[in-house]
Protein backbone atom coordinates (compact mmCIF):
# COMPACT_ATOMS: atom_id res chain seq x y z
CA UNK A 1 0.00 0.00 0.00
CA UNK A 2 2.99 2.20 -0.34
CA UNK A 3 2.06 5.01 -2.75
CA UNK A 4 3.92 8.04 -4.05
CA UNK A 5 2.76 10.13 -1.14
CA UNK A 6 5.83 12.28 -0.61
CA UNK A 7 4.07 15.30 -2.12
CA UNK A 8 1.68 15.38 0.81
CA UNK A 9 4.39 16.04 3.36
CA UNK A 10 4.84 19.65 2.23
CA UNK A 11 1.17 20.39 1.57
CA UNK A 12 -0.52 18.63 4.46
CA UNK A 13 -1.11 21.74 6.58
CA UNK A 14 -2.80 23.57 3.71
CA UNK A 15 -5.03 20.64 2.78
CA UNK A 16 -6.30 19.71 6.23
CA UNK A 17 -7.15 22.07 9.09
CA UNK A 18 -6.21 20.92 12.56
CA UNK A 19 -9.16 19.25 14.21
CA UNK A 20 -10.15 17.17 17.20
CA UNK A 21 -10.69 13.41 16.74
CA UNK A 22 -14.03 12.55 15.20
CA UNK A 23 -16.59 10.49 17.05
CA UNK A 24 -15.51 6.93 17.58
CA UNK A 25 -11.83 7.80 17.07
CA UNK A 26 -9.72 7.70 20.19
CA UNK A 27 -6.20 7.30 21.43
CA UNK A 28 -4.88 3.78 22.05
CA UNK A 29 -6.12 2.45 25.38
CA UNK A 30 -3.80 3.19 28.26
CA UNK A 31 -2.90 0.03 30.21
CA UNK A 32 -3.11 0.37 34.00
CA UNK A 33 0.14 1.07 35.81
CA UNK A 34 1.52 -2.12 37.37
CA UNK A 35 1.91 -2.29 41.12
CA UNK A 36 5.41 -1.75 42.49
CA UNK A 37 7.50 -4.85 41.86
CA UNK A 38 4.84 -6.48 39.66
CA UNK A 39 5.87 -7.99 36.31
CA UNK A 40 4.41 -6.10 33.33
CA UNK A 41 1.75 -8.06 31.44
CA UNK A 42 2.63 -9.57 28.05
CA UNK A 43 2.61 -6.87 25.39
CA UNK A 44 2.85 -3.99 27.85
CA UNK A 45 6.21 -2.84 26.50
CA UNK A 46 4.99 -2.73 22.93
CA UNK A 47 1.92 -0.72 23.91
CA UNK A 48 4.18 1.70 25.75
CA UNK A 49 6.35 2.03 22.65
CA UNK A 50 3.26 2.84 20.61
CA UNK A 51 2.19 5.55 23.03
CA UNK A 52 5.66 7.07 23.12
CA UNK A 53 5.73 7.19 19.31
CA UNK A 54 2.80 9.58 19.19
CA UNK A 55 3.32 13.24 18.41
CA UNK A 56 0.48 15.60 17.59
CA UNK A 57 1.69 16.51 14.10
CA UNK A 58 2.68 12.98 13.10
CA UNK A 59 -0.59 11.60 14.45
CA UNK A 60 -2.65 14.15 12.52
CA UNK A 61 -0.64 13.79 9.32
CA UNK A 62 -0.69 10.00 9.41
CA UNK A 63 -4.43 9.87 9.99
CA UNK A 64 -5.20 12.36 7.26
CA UNK A 65 -3.14 10.69 4.54
CA UNK A 66 -4.39 7.23 5.52
CA UNK A 67 -7.97 8.50 5.20
CA UNK A 68 -7.18 9.70 1.68
CA UNK A 69 -5.89 6.24 0.81
CA UNK A 70 -8.91 4.50 2.36
CA UNK A 71 -11.28 6.87 0.56
CA UNK A 72 -9.64 5.98 -2.76
CA UNK A 73 -10.02 2.29 -1.94
CA UNK A 74 -13.68 2.72 -0.92
CA UNK A 75 -15.22 4.33 -3.98
CA UNK A 76 -18.74 3.08 -4.82
CA UNK A 77 -17.67 1.06 -7.88
CA UNK A 78 -15.62 -1.16 -5.56
CA UNK A 79 -18.66 -2.14 -3.48
CA UNK A 80 -20.39 -5.49 -4.12
CA UNK A 81 -23.52 -5.31 -6.26
CA UNK A 82 -26.82 -7.11 -5.78
CA UNK A 83 -26.19 -10.82 -5.38
CA UNK A 84 -22.39 -10.51 -5.29
CA UNK A 85 -22.03 -11.41 -1.61
CA UNK A 86 -24.28 -14.45 -2.00
CA UNK A 87 -22.11 -15.62 -4.92
CA UNK A 88 -18.89 -15.03 -2.95
CA UNK A 89 -20.31 -16.92 0.04
CA UNK A 90 -21.09 -19.89 -2.21
CA UNK A 91 -17.58 -19.75 -3.68
CA UNK A 92 -16.00 -19.74 -0.24
CA UNK A 93 -18.10 -22.68 0.94
CA UNK A 94 -17.12 -24.68 -2.16
CA UNK A 95 -13.44 -23.72 -1.84
CA UNK A 96 -13.50 -24.72 1.83
CA UNK A 97 -14.84 -28.14 0.84
CA UNK A 98 -12.11 -28.46 -1.79
CA UNK A 99 -9.10 -27.29 0.22
CA UNK A 100 -9.92 -27.98 3.87
CA UNK A 101 -12.26 -30.97 4.12
CA UNK A 102 -9.91 -33.94 4.03
CA UNK A 103 -7.18 -31.75 2.57
CA UNK A 104 -3.98 -30.24 3.95
CA UNK A 105 -4.42 -27.83 6.84
CA UNK A 106 -0.84 -26.51 6.91
CA UNK A 107 0.62 -23.99 4.45
CA UNK A 108 3.72 -26.16 4.05
CA UNK A 109 1.54 -28.94 2.60
CA UNK A 110 -0.77 -26.66 0.62
CA UNK A 111 1.93 -24.68 -1.20
CA UNK A 112 3.60 -27.00 -3.69
CA UNK A 113 7.24 -26.42 -4.56
CA UNK A 114 7.26 -24.67 -7.95
CA UNK A 115 9.52 -25.66 -10.85
CA UNK A 116 12.89 -23.91 -11.12
CA UNK A 117 13.16 -20.67 -13.08
CA UNK A 118 15.84 -21.46 -15.63
CA UNK A 119 15.70 -18.90 -18.44
CA UNK A 120 13.61 -15.81 -17.68
CA UNK A 121 13.48 -13.02 -20.23
CA UNK A 122 15.73 -10.14 -19.09
CA UNK A 123 15.85 -6.74 -20.77
CA UNK A 124 17.78 -3.60 -19.81
CA UNK A 125 15.67 -0.79 -18.35
CA UNK A 126 16.23 2.67 -16.91
CA UNK A 127 15.17 4.68 -13.88
CA UNK A 128 16.41 8.19 -13.00
CA UNK A 129 18.32 6.84 -9.99
CA UNK A 130 19.80 3.70 -11.54
CA UNK A 131 19.93 1.27 -14.39
CA UNK A 132 18.02 -1.94 -13.80
CA UNK A 133 16.76 -5.01 -15.61
CA UNK A 134 13.19 -6.02 -16.37
CA UNK A 135 12.78 -9.75 -15.75
CA UNK A 136 9.71 -11.68 -16.90
CA UNK A 137 8.59 -15.30 -17.12
CA UNK A 138 5.50 -17.46 -17.45
CA UNK A 139 4.13 -17.95 -13.94
CA UNK A 140 2.66 -21.42 -14.54
CA UNK A 141 0.38 -20.94 -11.52
CA UNK A 142 -3.27 -21.81 -12.12
CA UNK A 143 -6.27 -22.38 -9.90
CA UNK A 144 -7.35 -26.04 -10.19
CA UNK A 145 -10.45 -26.74 -12.34
CA UNK A 146 -12.50 -27.80 -9.29
CA UNK A 147 -11.97 -24.40 -7.67
CA UNK A 148 -15.17 -22.32 -7.93
CA UNK A 149 -13.19 -19.22 -8.93
CA UNK A 150 -10.91 -21.00 -11.42
CA UNK A 151 -12.53 -19.62 -14.56
CA UNK A 152 -12.31 -16.05 -13.28
CA UNK A 153 -8.79 -16.26 -11.86
CA UNK A 154 -7.30 -18.19 -14.78
CA UNK A 155 -9.03 -15.75 -17.13
CA UNK A 156 -6.84 -12.83 -16.00
CA UNK A 157 -4.58 -13.18 -19.05
CA UNK A 158 -2.08 -10.45 -18.18
CA UNK A 159 -1.52 -12.09 -14.81
CA UNK A 160 -0.10 -15.21 -16.45
CA UNK A 161 3.25 -13.48 -16.97
CA UNK A 162 5.27 -12.59 -13.88
CA UNK A 163 7.51 -9.53 -13.76
CA UNK A 164 10.29 -8.31 -11.49
CA UNK A 165 12.72 -5.41 -11.36
CA UNK A 166 16.37 -6.43 -10.89
CA UNK A 167 19.24 -4.17 -9.78
CA UNK A 168 22.51 -6.10 -9.48
CA UNK A 169 26.21 -5.36 -9.34
CA UNK A 170 28.71 -6.80 -11.77
CA UNK A 171 30.33 -9.11 -9.24
CA UNK A 172 27.95 -11.99 -8.63
CA UNK A 173 28.64 -12.94 -5.01
CA UNK A 174 26.54 -10.52 -2.98
CA UNK A 175 23.50 -10.61 -0.71
CA UNK A 176 20.17 -10.37 -2.51
CA UNK A 177 17.25 -8.51 -0.95
CA UNK A 178 13.83 -9.43 -2.33
CA UNK A 179 11.51 -6.44 -1.93
CA UNK A 180 7.76 -7.08 -2.04
CA UNK A 181 5.63 -3.99 -2.64
CA UNK A 182 2.29 -3.00 -1.16
CA UNK A 183 -1.24 -2.84 -2.50
CA UNK A 184 -1.78 -0.63 -5.52
CA UNK A 185 1.86 -0.18 -6.57
CA UNK A 186 4.01 -2.59 -8.60
CA UNK A 187 5.77 -0.18 -10.96
CA UNK A 188 9.47 0.75 -11.04
CA UNK A 189 8.96 4.37 -9.95
CA UNK A 190 6.73 3.65 -6.95
CA UNK A 191 8.65 0.56 -5.87
CA UNK A 192 12.11 2.12 -6.14
CA UNK A 193 10.95 5.11 -4.15
CA UNK A 194 9.10 3.12 -1.49
CA UNK A 195 12.05 0.82 -0.81
CA UNK A 196 14.75 3.50 -1.28
CA UNK A 197 16.27 1.24 -3.93
CA UNK A 198 19.02 3.73 -4.76
CA UNK A 199 20.26 3.67 -1.16
CA UNK A 200 19.99 -0.10 -0.78
CA UNK A 201 21.72 -0.78 -4.07
CA UNK A 202 24.39 1.93 -4.23
CA UNK A 203 25.13 2.72 -0.59
CA UNK A 204 24.64 -0.69 1.03
CA UNK A 205 25.84 -2.63 -2.02
CA UNK A 206 22.88 -5.02 -2.21
CA UNK A 207 21.50 -6.79 -5.24
CA UNK A 208 17.77 -6.13 -5.40
CA UNK A 209 14.98 -8.30 -6.78
CA UNK A 210 11.55 -6.67 -6.76
CA UNK A 211 8.68 -8.95 -7.85
CA UNK A 212 5.39 -7.51 -9.09
CA UNK A 213 2.49 -9.02 -7.14
CA UNK A 214 -0.43 -10.61 -9.03
CA UNK A 215 -3.00 -8.17 -10.49
CA UNK A 216 -0.54 -5.26 -10.10
CA UNK A 217 1.47 -3.14 -12.50
CA UNK A 218 1.93 -4.85 -15.88
CA UNK A 219 0.01 -7.85 -14.50
CA UNK A 220 -3.24 -5.92 -13.90
CA UNK A 221 -6.03 -6.61 -16.40
CA UNK A 222 -7.42 -3.41 -17.90
CA UNK A 223 -10.91 -4.36 -16.73
CA UNK A 224 -9.97 -4.32 -13.04
CA UNK A 225 -9.55 -1.25 -10.82
CA UNK A 226 -6.29 -0.56 -8.99
CA UNK A 227 -5.70 -2.69 -5.88
CA UNK A 228 -8.13 -5.41 -6.98
CA UNK A 229 -6.11 -8.05 -5.18
CA UNK A 230 -8.08 -7.14 -2.05
CA UNK A 231 -11.75 -6.91 -2.99
CA UNK A 232 -15.00 -8.54 -1.96
CA UNK A 233 -14.03 -11.41 -4.30
CA UNK A 234 -12.04 -12.98 -1.50
CA UNK A 235 -10.89 -15.97 -3.52
CA UNK A 236 -8.97 -13.53 -5.71
CA UNK A 237 -7.02 -12.55 -2.58
CA UNK A 238 -6.58 -16.24 -1.74
CA UNK A 239 -5.15 -17.05 -5.17
CA UNK A 240 -3.27 -13.76 -5.34
CA UNK A 241 -1.30 -14.64 -2.20
CA UNK A 242 -0.82 -18.23 -3.39
CA UNK A 243 0.51 -17.10 -6.75
CA UNK A 244 2.72 -14.43 -5.17
CA UNK A 245 4.29 -17.15 -3.02
CA UNK A 246 4.69 -19.44 -6.04
CA UNK A 247 6.29 -16.78 -8.23
CA UNK A 248 8.59 -15.45 -5.52
CA UNK A 249 9.82 -18.92 -4.60
CA UNK A 250 10.86 -19.34 -8.23
CA UNK A 251 12.67 -16.00 -8.06
CA UNK A 252 14.41 -17.05 -4.84
CA UNK A 253 15.68 -20.16 -6.64
CA UNK A 254 16.88 -17.97 -9.49
CA UNK A 255 18.68 -15.57 -7.13
CA UNK A 256 20.45 -18.48 -5.44
CA UNK A 257 21.65 -19.59 -8.87
CA UNK A 258 23.20 -16.11 -9.32
CA UNK A 259 25.68 -16.87 -6.49
CA UNK A 260 23.74 -15.04 -3.77
CA UNK A 261 25.67 -15.09 -0.50
CA UNK A 262 22.50 -14.33 1.50
CA UNK A 263 18.79 -14.04 0.71
CA UNK A 264 16.59 -11.55 2.55
CA UNK A 265 12.89 -10.68 2.31
CA UNK A 266 11.62 -7.13 2.81
CA UNK A 267 7.89 -6.49 2.47
CA UNK A 268 5.73 -3.40 2.76
CA UNK A 269 2.09 -3.71 3.82
CA UNK A 270 0.56 -6.45 1.63
CA UNK A 271 4.10 -7.31 0.57
CA UNK A 272 4.98 -7.94 4.22
CA UNK A 273 2.14 -10.47 4.35
CA UNK A 274 3.69 -12.40 1.45
CA UNK A 275 7.25 -12.01 2.80
CA UNK A 276 6.22 -13.28 6.24
CA UNK A 277 4.44 -16.30 4.76
CA UNK A 278 7.45 -17.03 2.56
CA UNK A 279 9.77 -16.94 5.57
CA UNK A 280 7.99 -20.04 6.86
CA UNK A 281 8.30 -21.87 3.53
CA UNK A 282 11.82 -20.94 2.41
CA UNK A 283 15.15 -20.85 4.23
CA UNK A 284 16.06 -17.18 4.08
CA UNK A 285 18.57 -15.22 6.14
CA UNK A 286 16.50 -12.15 7.04
CA UNK A 287 12.90 -10.95 6.93
CA UNK A 288 11.61 -7.40 7.44
CA UNK A 289 7.87 -6.78 7.75
CA UNK A 290 7.05 -3.11 7.23
CA UNK A 291 3.61 -1.68 8.16
CA UNK A 292 2.48 -5.31 8.22
CA UNK A 293 -0.78 -7.06 7.45
CA UNK A 294 -1.12 -10.53 8.96
CA UNK A 295 -4.86 -11.37 8.85
CA UNK A 296 -6.82 -10.61 5.65
CA UNK A 297 -10.29 -11.65 6.87
CA UNK A 298 -9.85 -9.53 9.99
CA UNK A 299 -8.80 -6.58 7.83
CA UNK A 300 -12.05 -6.88 5.87
CA UNK A 301 -14.06 -7.03 9.09
CA UNK A 302 -12.27 -3.93 10.37
CA UNK A 303 -12.81 -1.81 7.26
CA UNK A 304 -16.20 -2.98 5.94
CA UNK A 305 -19.14 -0.60 6.54
CA UNK A 306 -21.43 -1.97 9.25
CA UNK A 307 -24.32 -2.79 6.89
CA UNK A 308 -22.06 -4.57 4.40
CA UNK A 309 -20.24 -6.42 7.17
CA UNK A 310 -23.54 -7.77 8.46
CA UNK A 311 -24.65 -8.78 4.97
CA UNK A 312 -21.28 -10.44 4.36
CA UNK A 313 -21.58 -12.41 7.60
CA UNK A 314 -25.16 -13.43 6.73
CA UNK A 315 -23.93 -14.78 3.37
CA UNK A 316 -20.98 -16.68 4.85
CA UNK A 317 -18.37 -14.33 3.38
CA UNK A 318 -16.79 -13.36 6.71
CA UNK A 319 -17.33 -16.50 8.72
CA UNK A 320 -15.55 -19.62 9.94
CA UNK A 321 -15.07 -21.04 6.45
CA UNK A 322 -13.27 -17.90 5.31
CA UNK A 323 -10.96 -17.89 8.31
CA UNK A 324 -10.14 -21.59 7.94
CA UNK A 325 -9.53 -21.16 4.22
CA UNK A 326 -7.15 -18.24 4.72
CA UNK A 327 -5.18 -20.17 7.34
CA UNK A 328 -3.62 -21.93 4.33
CA UNK A 329 -2.15 -18.64 3.10
CA UNK A 330 -1.59 -16.86 6.42
CA UNK A 331 1.75 -15.82 7.94
CA UNK A 332 0.19 -16.58 11.32
CA UNK A 333 0.09 -20.27 10.30
CA UNK A 334 3.84 -20.64 9.80
CA UNK A 335 6.95 -20.27 11.92
CA UNK A 336 9.76 -18.36 10.16
CA UNK A 337 12.87 -20.36 9.34
CA UNK A 338 14.76 -17.11 9.88
CA UNK A 339 16.38 -16.78 13.29
CA UNK A 340 14.70 -14.52 15.83
CA UNK A 341 17.65 -12.11 15.66
CA UNK A 342 17.04 -11.57 11.93
CA UNK A 343 13.28 -10.90 12.07
CA UNK A 344 12.30 -7.24 12.16
CA UNK A 345 9.10 -5.20 12.11
CA UNK A 346 8.35 -1.52 11.77
CA UNK A 347 4.84 -0.13 12.12
CA UNK A 348 2.97 3.16 12.42
CA UNK A 349 1.62 4.01 15.85
CA UNK A 350 -1.52 5.50 14.27
CA UNK A 351 -1.90 3.27 11.20
CA UNK A 352 -5.49 3.48 9.97
CA UNK A 353 -5.01 0.98 7.12
CA UNK A 354 -3.32 -2.19 8.35
CA UNK A 355 -3.81 -1.10 12.01
CA UNK A 356 -1.38 -1.32 14.95
CA UNK A 357 -3.33 -4.32 16.26
CA UNK A 358 -2.24 -6.41 13.26
CA UNK A 359 1.36 -5.35 13.84
CA UNK A 360 1.12 -6.39 17.50
CA UNK A 361 -0.29 -9.81 16.55
CA UNK A 362 2.51 -10.20 14.03
CA UNK A 363 5.09 -9.27 16.65
CA UNK A 364 3.67 -11.74 19.17
CA UNK A 365 3.53 -14.54 16.60
CA UNK A 366 7.14 -13.89 15.66
CA UNK A 367 8.18 -14.31 19.32
CA UNK A 368 8.64 -10.59 19.93
CA UNK A 369 11.52 -9.71 17.58
CA UNK A 370 13.05 -6.28 17.11
CA UNK A 371 10.35 -3.73 16.32
CA UNK A 372 10.28 0.00 15.63
CA UNK A 373 7.10 2.02 16.17
CA UNK A 374 7.35 5.25 14.20
CA UNK A 375 5.16 8.27 14.82
CA UNK A 376 2.58 8.29 12.04
CA UNK A 377 0.17 6.27 9.97
CA UNK A 378 0.39 3.70 7.20
CA UNK A 379 1.40 5.77 4.19
CA UNK A 380 3.53 8.16 6.25
CA UNK A 381 6.29 5.55 6.64
CA UNK A 382 7.32 7.03 3.30
CA UNK A 383 8.67 10.24 4.85
CA UNK A 384 9.26 9.05 8.41
CA UNK A 385 12.72 9.94 9.71
CA UNK A 386 12.66 6.82 11.90
CA UNK A 387 12.10 4.02 9.37
CA UNK A 388 15.15 4.34 7.10
CA UNK A 389 17.75 4.35 9.92
CA UNK A 390 16.01 1.33 11.50
CA UNK A 391 16.05 -0.68 8.26
CA UNK A 392 19.65 0.29 7.42
CA UNK A 393 20.86 -0.57 10.91
CA UNK A 394 19.17 -3.97 10.80
CA UNK A 395 20.66 -4.75 7.40
CA UNK A 396 24.12 -3.86 8.71
CA UNK A 397 23.58 -5.88 11.89
CA UNK A 398 22.44 -8.92 9.88
CA UNK A 399 25.53 -8.86 7.68
CA UNK A 400 23.72 -7.74 4.52
CA UNK A 401 25.55 -4.47 3.92
CA UNK A 402 28.53 -4.80 1.56
CA UNK A 403 30.97 -2.30 3.02
CA UNK A 404 33.78 -2.62 0.46
CA UNK A 405 31.81 -2.24 -2.75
Amino acid sequence: MSVGAGVWSSLIHRIFPWRAPIAGESEPPQPPKPERGAKPPSGASIRLARRNAYTGLAQFTGRSVDRLFLAAMSRPHRYPGAGDLARVGEEIAAAHDLYRKGGPAAPSAFHATPPPLDSPAIEPAWHPSMRFEWLSFESEYTAPPADPSAERWNGYDRNHVSHAWVARHRDAERPWLICLHGLGTGGPYSDFKGFRADMLHHELGLNLLMPVLPLHGPRKPASLPIASLLSFDLLDAFHGVSQAVWDTRRLIQWARAQCATKIGLYGLSMGSYVASLLSGLENVDLVIAGIPVCDIPDLFVHHAPVDQRQEAEDNGVLGVHTRELFELVSPLSVTPHTTLENRFIFAGSDDKVSTPEQAERHWEHWEQPGIRWFAGGHVSFFWSSEVAPFVDHRLHKSGFAVLDH
